[in-house]
This record gives structure tokens, C-alpha cells and sequence, in this order.
């Protein structure tokens, strides 16, 4: 399943549209289609009843409505969490529309932090979803609740995104997306205005194009400068995006100012195994040519520590993000200095090839 074109596709969908309904329509279409499930749908909250109401769907007659905390779709809501189920008929509770369905995926759509509905997926097969599968909906999930301006959108991939291209191995454009993408998640939780959300993430390295050891300072002089965000955002919500980036950078020397800013500074942190020690090993190789080998991996070992390690400066911010399960990952991979060692030799010879 290629879930990055179905991510696109939902995109293009929603972008520009204000109509829930007609979004959340076109969206079942689309998984449904692409994926081939046997029943894709939106369930819509109804605060006076306290119910979801069945919305637009695909596939056969389904449950109109169902309680709070009834069901998989009622506990999704209620536990404010995605569920996946891989044998109905072994979740307590579970409302049998049909006996047809075997496996089942739910997840919550929020806007500004508050649950308004939930995308319901179900299988006739037994263990249809997985984790993967979810994190890919789930992204669609926070599309349909935090909208932005398609201009916005359209400026920022046309102008901004672009400038990433310019800069070290770590900080490209799949990570300014990745930040993009991960803030958008988080913000999902909250209620902020998603719109600046996504251009602090966005302009959150741009500074690079300075320098490293100010970058977050310069990002948010451009921020200030930029004149097409001026033509969209107050002066005051300007100030609010530029502290964001400012604020984003691990070894900050003061803790993010407001939520915008810690949203921002979790979603910056990429707490993956893999991915950090790579960085770290590209980022001393494209700055610090002259050390060798040995050179490299000492460099490596000190930053893992100085930054990572129990006792490192870096900070969490946000308790909806993945990275303190992340993080005690990498923790234990640092303790085990020859796992470390493998680790970064695989990733030196691989920027050597």
C-alpha cells in the first residue's frame, strides 16, 4: 500500500475546501478505493446527544448513531486515542453493524483540541491494520482538523520549503516536512491556530543560511521580515511564529515561550535512533573534514552524550509526542557504546561510498 500518494491525493482533496462533509466524502472515497476495505467512514460528534452520528461512508448500511464510550468508535473518543483491533469479537463492548467485519481501525479527528468526529475503517479480514497503516491515517486525520489557507500552503512549498535544499545532509527538505508534519500532530491536541503552526515549522531552519550557531535567531529575523506573511498575519501573531523558531533549538538557553513553541521544539527533536546518530555522523563529516575516522566517532560519542544521554540538555515538551519512548531507546543504544560503535561505522561508510 502506498499510503505517501493516498497522503498526497487526501491533500490535493482537502486543500482549499471548507466543507467538512464534502472532505470527509471524498476521503472515504479515497482509502476505500485505494486500499479496497470493506467499509471506510466518518462518524461526526453531536455534543447534545452525546452520540456520534453516522457521516459520509463507503460500503454497506451501517450503525447511525453510537454513545459515548460505546463501541470502538464510542471508547476512541472517550480514551481520546486511536484504536486498533485486530479481532472484533474479542474488544469488549463492540458493536457488531455487521458480522462480516472481522478487524477494525478507529481514529479521532480534532480541531484546535477538541475531538469533532472519528474516521472508522473496518476489515473482513482478521489483523488488517497495523501501526504503519494508522500512523499514515492518522496523518490524514490531522488534515481534516487543522486546515490551512491553500495560499499559504502553495507559498511555503513553492518559496520556503525549497531553501532546505542548501543545507547540510540533516536538515534537507524531508526534515523541514518531517517538523512540518509532526507539529501539525501535535497542534492536533491543542487549541492554537494551526495556520501558525505550520509556518513556524516550516521557517524553523531557514537561518542555516547564516550559520548554525545562530540559525534559530536568524529564522526568526526572517520570519519578522518576510513580507507575504505580513499579508496573511497580525504583528502580533508574526511575533508569535519567530519565537517559535527562535525557541525550537535543543541547547536553548531558555524554555520555549508558550505553546507554538513547544509544539515546535518537539516536533525539531526527531527522536529516532537511526536518524539521529546519522545526522550526527553526516553533520561532522560535512564540518569537520579534517578529523578521521577515529576523529568522527569520538565527536559522535561526545554529542550523544553531551545532548542525549540521562543528564544531556536536551528537553521534552509535549506529552502527545512519541519521543520519551524514542528517547529511552536511543538512551539505552548510548549505553552500549559497542552498539553505538557499529552503529556509527555502518553510517560513516555509507557517507564514504
Amino acid at each position: 500500500m502506498n499510503w505517501e500518494d493516498v497522503i498526497k491525493r487526501a491533500f490535493a482533496l482537502i486543500n482549499g475546501e471548507d466543507d467538512t462533509i464534502a472532505c470527509y466524502a471524498n476521503i472515504s472515497s479515497l482509502i476505500h478505493e485505494s486500499a479496497g476495505y470493506w467499509w471506510t467512514g466518518f462518524y461526526r460528534v453531536d455534543k447534545a446527544s452525546n452520540q456520534l452520528v453516522l457521516g459520509p461512508f463507503q460500503g454497506p448500511v451501517a450503525c447511525t448513531r453510537i454513545p459515548f464510550g460505546r463501541g470502538v468508535c464510542g471508547t476512541a473518543w472517550k480514551e481520546e486515542r486511536v484504536i486498533i483491533v485486530p479481532d472484533v469479537e474479542k474488544f469488549p463492548g463492540h458493536i457488531a453493524c455487521s458480522s462480516l467485519s472481522r478487524s477494525e481501525v478507529v481514529l479521532p479527528i480534532r480541531e484546535r483540541g477538541e475531538i469533532i468526529g472519528v474516521l472508522d475503517i473496518d476489515s473482513k479480514n482478521l489483523d488488517e491494520f497495523s501501526e504503519e497503516d494508522a500512523a499514515a491515517l492518522e496523518r490524514i486525520c490531522v488534515m481534516l482538523g487543522c486546515r490551512v489557507r491553500p495560499e499559504i500552503v502553495d507559498y511555503v512549498e513553492g518559496s520556503i520549503i525549497p531553501r532546505y535544499d542548501a543545507f547540510d545532509k540533516g536538515h534537507q527538505r524531508d526534515h523541514a516536512k518531517y517538523v512540518i508534519s509532526q507539529s501539525m500532530r501535535l497542534a492536533s491536541f491543542y487549541d492554537v491556530d494551526p495556520e501558525l503552526v505550520y509556518v513556524a515549522a516550516a521557517f524553523h531552519d531557514t537561518g542555516l543560511c547564516e550559520d548554525r550557531k545562530t540559525h534559530h535567531l536568524v529564522s526568526g529575523r526572517i520570519i519578522r521580515a518576510d513580507e507575504k506573511l505580513k499579508e496573511w498575519f497580525s504583528p502580533a501573531q508574526i511575533e508569535i511564529i519567530a519565537n517559535a523558531a527562535e525557541d525550537h533549538r535543543a541547547s536553548s538557553d531558555h524554555e520555549p515561550r508558550g505553546m507554538y513553541s513547544r509544539i515546535v521544539a518537539e516536533a525539531d527533536r526527531q527522536i529516532i535512533p537511526d536518524v539521529v546518530i546519522r545526522r550526527t555522523v553526516q553533520y561532522g563529516m560535512a564540518h569537520y573534514p579534517e578529523l578521521d575516522r577515529e576523529g568522527h566517532w569520538q565527536r559522535t560519542l561526545e554529542h550523544m552524550h553531551e545532548k542525549y544521554a540521562e543528564g544531556g540538555y536536551l528537553k521534552l515538551w509535549v506529552p502527545q509526542s512519541p519521543n520519551a519512548e524514542r528517547l529511552a531507546a536511543l538512551r539505552q543504544i548510548i549505553k552500549d557504546e559497542a552498539a553505538l560503535r557499529k552503529l556509527f561505522d555502518a553510517f560513516y561508510e555509507e557517507e564514504n561510498l
